[in-house]
C-alpha cells in the first residue's frame, strides 16, 4: 500500500482502539482483578515479539494437583484488544475450577495474517512446555475465543487435525488433547466476498492483498474441517453484527456431521450485542458461560 493508504488505515485502527477501549474500559470499572480462590502469574513471555507475546495464566487454589484448562483467544478484528481486556472473564473461569491462560499475539497492521495465528501457535507450544511448572492438565484442554479470537481459534483448531493446513500455515503440533472449544461471535467464512471485501479495516489491516493472493487456498478454512475437530460450541446473539457467521456455522456442521452445539442468546425484548457474555455483570452472560463451561464438562477425562 501506498504511504497514503497506510495512513487511513492506521487512522481507522486508531478511531477503533480509542472507541472500543472505552467501552470496555466502562464495561469493567471496578470488578476486582484478584480473588483468594485464585492465583495469578502475570506477564510471562513467550515468544520473542516484546509485550505482544506476554502471556498470563490463572490457577484455582482447589488444592488439586492439575486442572483442565482452558486456552482463551482474545477478539478485537486482529488489530485491537489484550490479555488485560480479558483478565475479568478468565477470572471467572478459573473459580469455576479450570485453570486459565490468556496471552497477547500480534495486531495488523503491524503484523498481517497468519502472524497472529503463529503467535497462537507459539503460545500454545509455551503452554505445553511449562504445564507442570502451572499445575496445566494437557488432557484437558478447551479453548475459548471471541470475535477475531474465535476466527482464531476456529483455524487453530483446524489445523492441528488437518497436517496440510498446518504445514501451509507454518504452525505446530502440540503435544496436548483439545477436547471441545467454544467459539463466540466468530467470523468463519472468509471466502465469502462481503466478509473480506477489498474496503473492510480487516482486509486493508491484517489480510492484505498479497495475503489474500498467497492464501486463497488457505483462507476458506472450512474447506480443512473435518470430523476429527474437538466438538465445538457455536455462540451468537440476536443483535451482534457478526449473527449470520454464526448461523452458516451451525449449518455448516450439521452439513458435514461435525459434533457442535449452537445457541442465540438474547430476543427483541432482552436484546444483546457482539461478545456480551465478556460482561461479567451481564446475567444472561453468566449464563451463556454456565452452559459452555457445562458443555466443556460433557468432554472431561
Amino acid at each position: 500500500m501506498i504511504k497514503n493508504d497506510n495512513d487511513k488505515v492506521m487512522a481507522a485502527v486508531t478511531k477503533m482502539r480509542t472507541e472500543w477501549g472505552a467501552n470496555d474500559a466502562k464495561r469493567d470499572a471496578g470488578l476486582p482483578t484478584t480473588y483468594p480462590e485464585v492465583e495469578r502469574f502475570d506477564n510471562l513471555r513467550y515468544g520473542e515479539n516484546g509485550d505482544e507475546n506476554l502471556m498470563d495464566i490463572y490457577v484455582p487454589n482447589q488444592d488439586k494437583t492439575v486442572y483442565p484448562t482452558v486456552i482463551d483467544v482474545h477478539g478485537g478484528g486482529f488489530v485491537y484488544g489484550d490479555k488485560e481486556l480479558y483478565q475479568h472473564y478468565c477470572l471467572w473461569w478459573a473459580r469455576q475450577g479450570f485453570a486459565v491462560v490468556s496471552f497477547n499475539y500480534r495486531l495488523a497492521p503491524k503484523t498481517v495474517f497468519p502472524g497472529a495465528l503463529q503467535d497462537v501457535s507459539k503460545a500454545v507450544e509455551w503452554v505445553v512446555a511449562h504445564a507442570t511448572q502451572y499445575q496445566l492438565d494437557l488432557n484437558n484442554v478447551f479453548f475459548t475465543g471471541d470475535s477475531a479470537g474465535a476466527t482464531l481459534a476456529q483455524q487453530y483448531l483446524t489445523a492441528q487435525v488437518n497436517g496440510a493446513y498446518r504445514d501451509a500455515l507454518g504452525l505446530s503440533k502440540a503435544k496436548l488433547t483439545i477436547r471441545a472449544a467454544a467459539l463466540n461471535c466468530g467470523v468463519y467464512f472468509l471466502d465469502r466476498p462481503e466478509t473480506l471485501a477489498d474496503d473492510t479495516l480487516i482486509v486493508l489491516a491484517y489480510f492484505v492483498p498479497s495475503v489474500k493472493e498467497r492464501y486463497e487456498d488457505e483462507l476458506k478454512t472450512e474447506n480443512y474441517m473435518s470430523q476429527k475437530l474437538p466438538p465445538l460450541f457455536i455462540m451468537t446473539a440476536n443483535n451482534d453484527f457478526l449473527h449470520d457467521e454464526g448461523v452458516r456455522m451451525d449449518q455448516y456442521l450439521i452439513d458435514h456431521q461435525m459434533p457442535h452445539a449452537f445457541h442465540i442468546y438474547g430476543d427483541d425484548e432482552h436484546p444483546r450485542g457482539h461478545v456480551f457474555h465478556i460482561d461479567q455483570r451481564d446475567k444472561l452472560g453468566i449464563e451463556c458461560n454456565l452452559a459452555e463451561k457445562a458443555f466443556f464438562e460433557q468432554y472431561l477425562h
